[in-house]
Formats: C-alpha cells, structure tokens, sequence
C-alpha cells in the first residue's frame, strides 16, 4: 500500500498495488489518518486480506489497521515501498491533480475523483 498527495486539499490518494505486475488494484483518497486506511482496506476481496503481505512504509496508521502478520514496514530507502513511489511519479505525470501546486486541481471532488479513476484504469490497460 502506499500514499501519495492528493493536491491542496488535504486529501491523500491511498494505493493497493500488485506488485508482481505493478496493477493498481484499489484506491481511496482521505486524509492521512486510520479511517481512510481502514476503508481501503476492508474494500479489498478477501484473498487480499487473507493471504497477501503488505509492504508499507512506517507511518503509523498502517500498523493500526493492517494484521500484524501480514504487515511489513520498511525504512525509508528500504527498497520495499519503491513501486510505490514509482507508480506515484507516474500518475503525477499523468493527471495534473495530483500535482500539489497545480492550476489544474478540482475544485470539485467528485471531479476530482472522476480524473484520478480515469488515470488510474488507463495506467492499468498499459500494463
């Protein structure tokens, strides 16, 4: 899982990636808090949530909300969350929204969101 800005607003985008196939598999946007997390979290079939480990960095709302068993945070330039950031970069590239200090940030957020979901299934068919 990882995060990313989500403009101005004090809005995160929350990531599920695969990461054998680097797929985006679910997203939220919120704040940077456990409940966002959360709902991420338990929107994710079960197979996600039973049988799949989650390579995080240390913010500390992971480790409230994710099984201990399948947690594992890494260090910053641990290596584990460099998809992450990697995918991060590139739907900044793609879609100004995310881009925190961008004249093109919504001011809707129903927008807001309709322009991160278009980005995000669009990276996922170019894989």
């Amino acid at each position: 899982m990882g995060r990313g800005r989500g403009g101005d607003a004090a809005r995160w985008l929350w990531l599920v990636i695969e990461r054998t196939r680097r797929r985006i598999v679910g997203w939220t946007l919120g704040s940077r808090g456990q409940a966002p997390l959360r709902q991420l979290w338990q929107s994710r079939p079960v197979h996600y949530r039973r049988h799949c480990w989650f390579f995080t960095d240390e913010w500390k709302a992971y480790a409230k909300v994710l099984p201990r068993w399948q947690h594992r945070p890494s260090p910053k330039g641990g290596g584990q969350t460099s998809i992450v950031e990697a995918i991060n970069c590139s739907l900044r590239q793609r879609c100004g929204v995310l881009v925190r200090k961008s004249c093109s940030f919504s001011k809707s957020l129903a927008m807001h969101t309709a322009r991160i979901k278009i980005v995000i299934d669009n990276y996922n068919l170019t894989l």
